[in-house]
């Protein structure tokens, strides 16, 4: 289970995150570089201190591999790729298997809610002029992010 402040750095960033999806269709690359930063920080402070920091290098590969081939389909935008990457990299292979099942979950109802109060955005979808709408990805990840810190909390207590 990763450290509460790990979770909250990370909640923070997807923060950020979702207010910058909501304004701008977009999650800016310097939100990730500094999430990066933090997290190659943290993972240094973890390894010094005799951590085993394989769960936070897989968290981070799991988090980007799970959500390419969303982006492939066109289903989220790199920036939430990113993010789930970082995500990975703060909170380890655990919390980030378990954010991405709640996320598709949570991804689908924020998607309905946003074509239902018309927040959507239509999208291209590849080559062939398929066209889609685009949603907030990144603003279900803050609720993903409370719902699985909480149930950790209940299943590592138990």
């Amino acid at each position: 289970m990763p450290d509460i402040i790990s979770v909250i750095i990370a909640l923070v960033l997807v923060i950020v995150a979702a207010v910058h999806d909501l304004r701008e269709f977009r999650i800016p690359n310097r939100l990730i570089v500094a999430g990066i930063v933090v997290g190659v920080s943290v993972i240094v402070i973890r390894a010094f201190t005799g951590e085993y920091i394989g769960n936070y290098i897989l968290g981070t590969l799991v988090g980007l591999a799970g959500m390419i081939f969303l982006y492939i389909i066109r289903a989220v935008g790199a920036g939430d790729v990113k993010l789930l990457a970082v995500i990975g990299m703060l909170t380890g292979l655990d919390f980030v298997l378990q954010l991405m099942a709640v996320s598709l979950i949570t991804g689908l109802f924020t998607g309905i809610v946003e074509l239902f109060l018309k927040k959507t955005r239509e999208v291209s979808m590849g080559s062939n002029g398929i066209k889609a709408h685009g949603f907030h990805y990144a603003v279900g990840f803050w609720l993903d992010m409370l719902l699985c810190w909480y149930t950790g909390v209940l299943w590592f207590y138990e």
